[in-house]
């Protein structure tokens, strides 16, 4: 199980992306702890992707980018199993990231969604 905290946030990412690698500094601006697991280096379990498959009230296969993955299409028919073995095998089709924070979740994909996610006005973020 992954741990949830109203004063964290958990964000699971790619960090070869250029999402993720943006990714960072968009969260610093809710002023929360921040605990980045980049699945390059550590990947979530199987039981993991299912359980934030289940918060998200959708399927794995929703969290991959298919273009990605040579000899897969998202027209393919396979199982939930199937596709974390996928996910796992190919960390690069990971798209966006997911968050949590508290008993929020959200699988976010653009900079636009991290801002809604905190409902935070982009004209509010201080640039360095």
């Amino acid at each position: 199980m992954i741990s949830r905290d109203n004063n964290q946030i958990n964000c699971i990412y790619a960090s070869d992306s250029d999402f993720g690698k943006q990714l960072e500094g968009y969260l610093k601006a809710s002023g929360k702890k921040i605990l980045m697991s980049n699945i390059n280096e550590t990947m979530p379990t199987a039981t993991q992707w299912q359980d934030l498959a289940a918060d998200l009230n959708t399927e794995i296969e929703t969290f991959l980018d298919f273009s990605n993955i040579k000899d897969v299409s998202n027209s393919s028919n396979f199982d939930a199993n199937d596709y974390v073995t996928i996910l796992i095998n190919n960390p690069k089709a990971f798209k966006g990231a997911i968050i949590l924070n508290g008993d929020k979740t959200e699988h976010i994909s653009t900079v636009t969604d991290v801002l809604d996610y905190f409902e935070i006005d982009s004209a509010d973020i201080k640039r360095p």
